[in-house]
Parts: C-alpha cells; sequence; structure tokens
C-alpha cells in the first residue's frame, strides 16, 4: 500500500479530521514546542479507521473503515511517529471491484450479496497492550496481535483457544493495576445471546469467567472492573428487525433501535466465581465506563449518558455523517450510577458535553479522583476541548484549541514522581494545514495548554481510542 501511494501527498490544505491517509511514515518529528517532560518516557499507540472510502465507494459508517494504528515513541531523543494499517482480511481483500458487509455498509450487488453476511472484522477500536503483546480490537470478532515495534500485523488471536466461534472480544478491556489481570468480555448470540467474560493473567494465560443472559441480542460496547465485579450495563440498543438484518435487506446499523420501554440491564459478574447478580433498571443510553468501585454494600460505575429519549437517533445519524457533524456523538454528560442491593439511583456530575472518559489507571477498581474526557466547548460542536473534573473539589479545567480544529480522546500517562496525576495525550486536526500534531498536557496545569507539542508532517484521521505503554512496561 505504501509504495503504490507514496506519490501521494502527506497533506492537503484544506481536508477534514476524518480524510483518509492512505500512507504509512516512519520518521522522527523535526518540530517540538516546548519541552517533552523528563517523566513522560514510552509509546503511545492510538487507532482508528484510517480510510472510509475504498475504491471510491463511501463506507456508509464510521466503524466500517479499516483499522490504522498509529504509534508515538517519547524517549530522550524527542518524538518518532510511525502508522501502519492492520493487515486484516478485509483489508487484503478491499479494492475497487470489493467491500465487506460492516456495520452501516452493503456490500454491491442488493441482497443476495448480503444475506446472512457478518460485518467484516477492520479492527480498528481500539488498540491495548498486556502480558508482552499488542493487540487491535473490534469488538464484533477476534483481536488481531501487532508487533510493538514496527506495528506489522501478527497475525489474529484467540488466546490458545479460548475465543470459539465468532471470536467476539470488547474493544475496552479493563486491568487490574493491583493483580496484573486483565478482564474483557464478547457477545454471543447463538445458540441464545449472552455476555461471555473472560479474565487473562498477567502471563497471558485466559480463562473463562460468568455469563450475563441476555432477552435478546443487544449492543454493549464497553464496562467496568471493581475488586470484586465485572460491571455491566447493558441498554436496550437490540436488534429491531432482525429478518432484514439476517437477509440483507438493509444494513445492519439501520436495524438497530432504542427500545426504551426494555430497561437497562445491571448486571455485577464477580471476578473469581459465583452468580451473576442482575438487577433492571430505567433504560440509560451510554458507551463508555470511566471506573467503577465499591462504596460498602453499593458499586458505583462512572459512564458517559445521554439523552435516552433522543440520542440514539441523533447519535448514529452523527456517526454516519462524522465528517460534515461529528458534534452530537459528544453530547453526553458525566453520571455515576449506584448499584444497591435493590435499586439502582444516578447523579451527574458535569454538565459540559463530552465523551471518551479517562483517569488515573492506578486508581482503576478504586474511587478515581478525576475524570478527563474530551469535550465540546459548545452544545452540538465538534470536540475541541479536553476537560478533567475533579470529584473531591468539584472544580473543572478545560483546555480548548484553536477554532476550527478538534481534538480526540486525551490518553492519560501517569508521572512516576507525583502520587496522582500526570499527562494527557491528545491529537490535535490543524484544519488550516490539514496536518496532526500531538498534544503533550499536565494534568495539574491543564487549562495553561500544552507544555510540548510535536507537530506531524502528515495528517491522521481522529480515531477512537488508545494507549501508552511506559518505557519500562515492555
Amino acid at each position: 500500500m505504501t509504495d503504490q501511494l507514496a506519490a501521494e501527498p502527506a497533506h492537503r490544505p484544506g481536508s477534514g479530521p476524518w480524510d483518509a491517509q492512505e500512507r504509512e511514515f516512519d520518521y522522527r518529528v523535526d518540530e517540538i514546542t516546548g519541552t517533552v517532560p523528563a517523566s513522560l518516557r514510552g509509546v503511545l499507540y492510538r487507532i482508528g479507521p484510517g480510510r472510509l472510502q475504498i475504491g471510491g465507494h463511501r463506507l456508509g459508517h464510521i466503524f466500517d473503515g479499516d483499522g490504522m494504528v498509529s504509534r508515538f515513541e517519547i524517549g530522550p531523543e524527542g518524538v518518532g511517529f510511525r502508522n501502519r494499517y492492520v493487515r486484516t482480511r478485509h483489508f487484503a481483500k478491499a479494492s475497487s471491484r470489493w467491500i465487506g458487509r460492516g456495520i452501516g455498509t452493503q456490500r454491491p450487488g442488493g441482497f443476495l450479496a448480503n444475506a446472512f453476511r457478518l460485518p467484516a472484522n477492520v479492527s480498528n477500536t481500539n488498540v491495548v497492550a498486556h502480558a508482552g503483546g499488542l493487540f487491535s480490537l473490534w469488538e464484533g470478532g477476534r483481536p488481531y496481535r501487532l508487533d510493538p515495534e514496527s506495528l506489522a500485523t501478527i497475525g489474529r488471536e484467540d488466546f490458545d483457544g479460548t475465543l470459539r466461534l465468532m471470536g467476539a472480544f470488547s474493544a475496552h478491556p479493563k486491568v487490574d493495576p493491583a493483580s496484573g489481570e486483565m478482564f474483557n468480555f464478547g457477545i454471543e448470540i447463538f445458540p441464545r445471546p449472552m455476555l461471555r467474560t473472560y479474565r487473562r493473567d498477567r502471563t497471558g494465560a485466559m480463562t473463562r469467567l460468568g455469563t450475563v443472559p441476555l432477552t435478546r441480542p443487544a449492543f454493549c460496547h464497553d464496562f467496568a472492573l471493581t475488586e470484586h465485579y465485572l460491571v455491566f450495563l447493558v441498554d436496550p440498543i437490540v436488534v429491531g428487525r432482525p429478518v432484514a438484518a439476517a437477509l440483507g435487506l438493509d444494513s445492519l446499523d439501520h436495524c438497530l433501535t432504542f427500545d426504551e420501554k426494555l430497561g437497562t440491564r445491571v448486571a455485577l459478574v464477580p471476578r473469581d466465581g459465583g452468580a451473576t447478580r442482575i438487577l433492571e433498571t430505567d433504560a440509560l443510553f451510554h458507551f463508555h465506563a470511566t471506573n467503577a468501585f465499591e462504596d460498602g454494600d453499593d458499586v458505583v460505575v462512572e459512564v458517559v449518558a445521554h439523552d435516552a429519549a433522543t440520542a440514539w437517533s441523533q447519535w448514529n445519524e452523527a456517526v454516519r455523517d462524522c465528517e460534515n457533524d461529528p458534534g452530537a456523538a459528544f453530547g453526553g454528560r458525566i453520571e455515576r450510577i449506584r448499584i444497591g442491593r435493590r435499586r439502582v439511583s444516578r447523579e451527574r456530575i458535569a454538565d459540559t458535553p463530552c465523551e471518551f472518559p479517562q483517569l488515573d489507571h492506578r486508581y482503576e477498581t478504586r474511587a478515581h479522583p478525576v475524570t478527563y474526557a474530551a469535550a465540546a466547548s459548545a452544545p452540538g460542536g465538534d470536540p475541541d476541548s479536553i476537560t478533567a473534573v475533579d470529584h473531591t473539589t468539584g472544580r473543572q479545567d478545560v483546555f480548548t484549541v484553536e477554532a476550527g480544529n478538534t481534538v480526540c480522546e486525551a490518553i492519560f500517562a501517569a508521572d512516576p514522581e507525583r502520587d496522582r496525576g500526570g499527562w494527557l495525550m491528545s491529537v490535535e486536526h490543524v484544519a488550516a494545514q490539514a496536518r496532526s500534531r500531538l498534544l503533550i498536557l499536565d494534568t495539574d496545569r491543564l487549562a495553561d495548554g500544552p507544555v510540548a507539542t510535536a507537530e506531524l508532517a502528515n495528517h491522521i484521521p481522529m480515531g477512537f481510542h488508545g494507549t501508552f505503554v511506559p518505557s519500562m512496561s515492555w
């Protein structure tokens, strides 16, 4: 791919934050403003759809683009940048004559070309490091193992046969900082709908845990982890038109519906065995959880909640047309859900429209002091800010980029010299130049802006999620 498109310009003035980047790069960043902190050493990995068109065909949904990983190596010599597409089966086959069925993309050829076809695994949603391995994730299928240095695709991963059939493995695993264990889940449809949970120990050995039964196939994107439980909030995003989806009569996202009357299923799966505890509560609409912790007999989980009455249709249209209007996808608010023995209650924490919550991961499974998120400075606007909400003082700090620019999820990196706090790293799209820059911000002085920026020679699409791996972790 790199050789075929080497003549393409690295960036085009005036292009948008989701424009494709067909080229693959590997270089040392020359333009650095400010000073890269001496205590920030390691690699930032980010992933998202590298292209939303194939052979002139506009893909029908942002979730259908081929996954592209970006690697920022931060060291004494500065910042190095590398990007590579994940060599999935879909990537290998996609051409001007063929595209796979996706979440919102139908294959050319009508229903006969789409009937009984599952979405192609484009491995574009998250990239995680655990037990010496690096994996790109897409929640409908198996992970892909990548080389941490070169980003070369090693192959699909089933963790010694633990992932079976479709091998669904959520894009949001959680790691307990105390034990080093990674927990995750996958959606299973056959022979009956359920969430199946997994534990992978610090050596890489993975086992199956309990399940969460579902009354019908539902979409569940994320979960949270406490000292004793995996915590699930399964919202009523269900397949409302299963026949049309199966027969290929319509795209899968058009067959999903938010059925508020079904409510949200709350499930606590014990980490070390035992029966799953299930409660039902009023319908919640969310995608991402920040964290969870136990407070006496209660479990508290923090999420970014959207308006259950209207947000599904607005959100779905926004992600289908992300190049023109992504703002609705960032209209959630930080809330805390308290799960008691018999009842569930909700509390709004902040009113700033936001998404992609983050925390100091040293506090995973415990009450965390601060929540960080990508935010919109205006309701319905594009993500142009990074916000921090202090849960002790109630203080909220915000950094906003230049008008017309956008930011993505801010990844946290702990400062080993501080008990709490550290650095946030986000990628800013500079609209006027159609380039991207890496922002490094101090969590204690967020409103002051970046302590360092690394100006890329090219742009990279905004992307979804990522992770930071400190130098000593490998």
